[in-house]
């Protein structure tokens, strides 16, 4: 049964840990006795509390008294709000709890003057501190998200995110966002744009990001949102501000539809403005401040408050940020990602398209277009399989001979296009104009597997169905015959040679990148690739790594 100190204790609504029984009675009790407190405990207790509430400030013993119960830095545990080490390590923990011991009188006050509330509402809003701490160092979350999150449970810490905000400043846990954080996330995404979107133009990187991004959990129509935002209703300023607000992901889990936790005037943003307004997007100098100005959330109310022009662009923005807040932070950080993917795609196409293309690929030669083929068959290239493909489809072209006999799908089309959205059977195809023939071609950079081979034929046993009408509308479906041709750098022994889809025969050959070193260059094929491979990544939405790779094959 809980003792009369233990009860006066807890409503003082001290933020204490789920699980402290008595010994945060006697804890209090050492202070007390410490103190010289002679009368009953219980009694003490409730009349400077009582005292502290009627004359706005606390004596000097109930002050000590309850920064001692907080935090004493020579008794062991030293505090019961949380343990420390479950604020990262022991003595950040330490340090953190000591800061807040400290200033609770002083937030206290704050609480009452910021949030307009009495002396008991004011404890209560710090009665989760605990709450707070361990969110926002485990979750490494903002105030906003710690807000948000509790305001969804129920609890209405107050009255915005500001409030927990300056709590935790005063405790030590300052949440900032750098010029040189937004530097360094960008020159990271810059990187690795080619390796997540391959050579996709803006339009195709959409629908592959919006298909990624379904994986992670989103459920909005991310494809229409990002067709709105940045091709039919482009407003170049809410790019800036998507990239930014994208960008703290790699930092915190922070709720994306405020726009004004970290400073939107901030070196953070100006830098970011900057490497627009240098690739030729006008963002303007304040893309915050021009478009959401004294706006706390971008919501739908900011939206439809918008521009009529600028109305559907917004409400993308703002549904895209809302669904980006309802899933779990890994994923908004994976879905973060693929999204400022897009941007920097835009910026560097957008960049390249006022200066030119660097590294253009000059028209093929007999003697380069047999360098370049030498070359990929010495290994990977390293592009995520866009040079391999490309010089498929050449080969494939060449080796067809006259082409007015075959329909072709999928010649040129990205490394990143999925066979089942294009219903084709291979990375690109060749359909006979008269024989009941498909030459299906696989281009893989690396290993081919027989686990590779599997999953290859898994998905034209799906696609298969899709093209039934159409080739029985020539000649039956036994009647036809299929060969699937893989190249790659180097091949597992014994895979698969035929195998029955849906009725028809499939008969696999693979070919090794190297066996096209026999390829006789002089007899037409450089005028393909100039055609099929040069023209190809000439293409400005391809990364430029990618041209400079191929020259120098050459």
């Amino acid at each position: 049964m809980p003792s009369a100190l233990d009860t006066a204790i807890r409503t003082l609504l001290l933020p204490v840990k789920p699980g402290t029984g008595s010994e945060y009675g006697l804890r209090a009790e050492e202070i007390m006795d410490a103190l010289g407190v002679t009368e009953d405990k219980a009694d003490w207790v409730m009349l400077e509390a009582a005292a502290w509430e009627q004359y706005g400030y606390p004596t000097q013993e109930f002050r000590v008294f309850i920064q001692s119960l907080l935090y004493s830095t020579d008794r062991d545990p030293k505090s019961f709000i949380i343990e420390p080490a479950a604020l990262g390590d022991e003595v950040t923990g330490n340090r953190v709890l000591q800061e807040f011991s400290g200033r609770y009188f002083n937030l206290h006050k704050r609480v009452m003057e910021e949030e307009k509330v009495g002396h008991q509402a004011a404890k209560r809003v710090l009665s989760y501190v605990h709450t707070m701490m361990l969110l926002a160092t485990g979750g490494r979350m903002t105030a906003s998200r710690i807000y948000s999150i509790l305001l969804a449970d129920g609890i209405t810490l107050s009255k915005s995110w500001s409030t927990p905000r300056f709590i935790l400043d005063a405790c030590g846990l300052r949440q900032e966002v750098l010029a040189a954080d937004i530097e360094a996330i960008y020159n990271d995404d810059l990187a690795a744009e080619p390796e997540l979107l391959g050579d996709m133009t803006v339009e195709e990187a959409i629908a592959h990001v919006a298909s990624v991004c379904r994986t992670f959990g989103y459920d909005g129509d991310l494809h229409d949102q990002l067709r709105t935002l940045l091709i039919e209703d482009l407003h170049t300023p809410y790019l800036c501000m998507l990239h930014f607000q994208l960008s703290l992901l790699q930092l915190y889990n922070h709720r994306l539809t405020n726009g004004y936790e970290f400073s939107p005037r901030g070196e953070g943003v100006l830098w970011l403005t900057n490497r627009y307004n240098m690739a030729g997007l006008n963002v303007g100098l304040a893309p915050f401040l021009n478009n959401a100005k004294s706006v706390d959330t971008l919501n739908e109310g900011w939206a439809s408050s918008k521009k009529k022009k600028e109305r559907h662009a917004a409400r993308a923005f703002t549904d895209l940020l809302a669904e980006l807040d309802r899933l779990s932070d890994p994923s908004r950080s994976a879905a973060g990602l693929y999204l400022r993917g897009i941007l920097h795609r835009i910026i560097r196409v957008t960049a390249a398209s006022g200066v030119g293309l660097s590294h253009v690929i000059p028209a093929f030669s007999p003697g380069s277009a047999a360098s370049l083929i030498a070359a990929v068959g010495a290994g990977n290239t390293g592009t995520r399989g866009i040079i391999e493909q490309r010089l498929t489809d050449c080969i494939s072209l060449h080796e067809a001979g006259d082409l007015a006999l075959w329909r072709l799908r999928g010649f040129g089309d990205s490394v990143f296009t999925t066979n089942t959205s294009r219903k084709k059977l291979g990375d690109s195809e060749l359909k006979h104009t008269v024989d009941p023939l498909i030459i299906a071609v696989e281009a893989h950079g690396g290993r081919l597997t027989e686990k590779y081979v599997q999953e290859h034929l898994f998905t034209m046993r799906n696609v298969m169905p899709m093209r039934v009408e159409e080739l029985e509308d020539r000649a039956p479906l036994a009647d036809w015959s299929i060969n699937l041709r893989f190249y790659a750098h180097e091949l597992d022994p014994a895979m698969t040679t035929v195998v029955d889809v849906l009725g028809v025969s499939v008969a696999i050959d693979y070919f090794r990148f190297s066996d096209l070193a026999a390829v006789d260059t002089t007899a037409g094929i450089a005028a393909i690739m100039d055609h099929h491979f040069a023209n190809e990544l000439n293409e400005i939405h391809v990364h430029p790594s990618i041209r400079q790779k191929v020259i120098g094959m050459m």
